[in-house]
């Protein structure tokens, strides 16, 4: 799919995997489970929860940023919010073709 174009700036689009789960996720998430946010666009299927912690960095990736404590400026790792069943999402911004 192309990526959108809003005004005149090209969205890149953002994949979120989920890497690992400690626990059981509530909502069914598990390892290898994998998103998109498309041309600016949120997934479906992604819990509320999740949503929440991903949607702050996708943005970030989405408009060219990155944090200074990662090495790799297309990836971020961020967690859901329940600190019992924990599940960490890899935000990564793909790369255009």
């Amino acid at each position: 799919m192309p990526e959108k174009k809003v005004g005149s700036k090209k969205i890149p689009d953002i994949k979120v995997e989920v890497r690992s789960v400690k626990g059981k996720c509530a909502l069914g998430h598990k390892r290898g489970d994998v998103f998109y946010f498309r041309g600016g666009t949120t997934p479906a299927e992604l819990c509320v929860e999740a949503m929440l912690t991903v949607i702050p960095t996708a943005r970030t990736l989405m408009f060219k940023g990155t944090h200074f404590w990662v090495e790799d400026p297309d990836a971020i790792e961020v967690c859901c919010p329940d600190p019992v069943n924990l599940v960490v999402f890899e935000v990564r911004r793909l790369k255009r073709a």
